[in-house]
């Protein structure tokens, strides 16, 4: 229902609404509207008679190549209406199917036979180009160094030969392979021909492991999304040369390569792309801008129609993202900056903290979304086209003056964003675990180390998510755990038994040096 101009309840938000904004709610003025936006002026009645206005068309004509148009959003403290939301997954339940799988099955979902023998064939190509002899390497040792690599992050040492002197030995993984075998092989992984490359295929920057990427994100966009999800952005960290190296001080590793990441609830990761700057300098700007365009093409790949929800920070909000995502029926949540929200006056920070603590003010425009801000020990907008202000909880919060803990109001939206937003940052937490950093020249080999770090982490996320449906009693295995098992499962694959010189003395038979007085 649209509110008449008139009412109390619509607060007037800018000189340019004291006369004739009522007409912009109905119908007929609104095509009229839309017709004179174009032109950039607001609220200019329209006249049939007037036929001369192909000058200004020709203007804007002209004037579309070089600016975009932008809509005109009109806000007001009106009631806001929150749609129908409820998730609908239409997907047919396949847990059964992996009711008796293990780790090492979960892990080959993601990471399959194809991709080892790709990387087997494509090192062996390499290492003829490089030394003029070929190493043999072969799809069952690029397992065991997986294997090695996860038992590596499981048992840190200082460096990658300490797992084989005779003091600090770990047999999981020196008596899988010998450390001249290792140590030859680590430097000559590789993904892709260097010869076999053309100019238009060189210039993508991550075009020597493009061929894992593309096939590691197919497989990862097979399992059915989960209802919440959220876009951020993640930092694989390294301090060598190249170009896609970034330093973004409030991270906790300050330099690396940013990663564009879209992430569910528990964690698992759907969709990425790596950051390559400015791809196409000359292509026209759109209308959510290049943070928008991210946010957009990772949520592509989610099924239109079935109500999932979008959570992200005030980089890649703004008002034309959450409308097109609600036109493919994607609903969105997320922290905004002020500047990109056009036409809305609100009640200053200052004005909130002469209130009662935790006070809040709101704008909706005339396309449903709602702009709330909040404020708390700080202030903050947040903007969404699915959930507002109702209904009102109540959180415990310290209060200096008293000193004592009190229960003060809070937004439906912010209690909504605080629990689902954090998907990301829980992948890059469970990243950090149990994660080995190889030192190495070639930049897109700590790429390479993250992304089968993240296959770990996105199988036990789907072993976690069956043991919910088939067995709900049932603690599931821990990632630790679960990491060692699929760590064993790899270093197995083909192995002999190795002999590595001279045997160990016994401790009791080894002579000690005396100890200097």
């Amino acid at each position: 229902m649209i509110i008449d101009g008139n009412s109390s309840d619509i607060e007037q938000l800018g000189e340019e609404d004291d006369d004739g904004s009522d007409e912009e709610w109905t119908p007929k003025v609104m095509a009229a509207t839309e017709r004179s936006d174009s032109s950039g002026e607001e609220d200019e009645p329209v006249d049939k008679t007037d036929t001369p206005v192909t000058p200004k068309q020709s203007t804007t004509k002209q004037s579309a190549k070089g600016k975009v148009k932008k809509k005109e959003y009109r806000w007001r403290k009106v009631p806001f209406k929150s749609p129908s939301v409820d998730f609908d997954r239409h997907v047919e339940d396949v847990s059964t199917e992996r009711s008796e799988w293990t780790p090492y099955m979960y892990f080959k979902q993601f990471v399959t036979d194809e991709m080892i023998q790709d990387i087997a064939q494509q090192t062996n190509l390499y290492s003829v180009q490089k030394l003029g002899t070929s190493v043999n390497k072969t799809p069952k040792e690029i397992e065991q160094v997986l294997g090695m690599y996860m038992h590596m992050g499981l048992v840190q040492m200082p460096n990658v030969r300490a797992y084989w002197e005779m003091k600090t030995r770990y047999p999981t993984v020196c008596d899988v392979m010998s450390q001249e075998r290792f140590l030859k092989l680590l430097p000559l992984i590789h993904f892709q021909d260097n010869l076999g490359v053309s100019d238009d295929q060189k210039k993508y920057k991550l075009w020597k492991i493009r061929p894992w990427l593309e096939k590691l994100r197919q497989q990862f966009l097979l399992i059915p999304p989960e209802e919440f999800h959220a876009v951020d952005e993640v930092m694989v960290p390294f301090k060598g040369k190249s170009n896609l190296r970034v330093y973004i001080p409030s991270k906790s590793h300050k330099w690396g390569f940013k990663m564009w990441a879209h992430a569910g609830q528990s964690g698992f990761l759907y969709d990425f792309a790596v950051c390559q700057g400015a791809e196409n300098p000359d292509k026209e700007k759109s209308d959510v801008g290049v943070s928008g365009d991210v946010i957009l093409k990772l949520t592509s790949t989610l099924p239109a129609g079935q109500n999932h929800k979008v959570f992200a920070d005030n980089y890649f909000t703004s008002v034309p993202v959450v409308d097109q995502l609600k036109e493919r029926g994607l609903y969105y949540l997320g922290t905004v900056q002020m500047n990109r929200v056009k036409n809305c006056s609100m009640m200053e920070e200052n004005d909130l903290k002469k209130k009662e603590r935790e006070s809040w003010d709101f704008r909706v425009n005339q396309k449903n979304p709602i702009i709330v801000r909040w404020c708390d020990n700080k202030t903050v907008n947040l903007l969404s086209s699915f959930v507002g202000v109702e209904p009102v909880t109540n959180v415990k919060r310290w209060d200096r003056k008293s000193k004592m803990y009190i229960m003060v109001p809070r937004p439906a939206i912010v209690e909504t964003y605080n629990k689902y937003m954090g998907g990301v940052d829980l992948l890059d937490m469970l990243s950090a675990l149990y994660k080995f950093s190889f030192r190495s020249r070639r930049w897109y080999l700590y790429i390479w180390w993250h992304t089968v770090t993240v296959a770990v982490i996105n199988a036990w996320n789907l072993y976690k998510r069956d043991r919910k449906e088939l067995e709900p009693t049932k603690k599931p295995m821990p990632l630790r755990r679960f990491q060692a098992s699929v760590g064993t499962s790899l270093t197995s694959a083909g192995k002999g038994k190795i002999r590595y010189g001279r045997p160990l003395s016994s401790p009791e038979h080894e002579k000690i040096p005396p100890r200097e007085k």
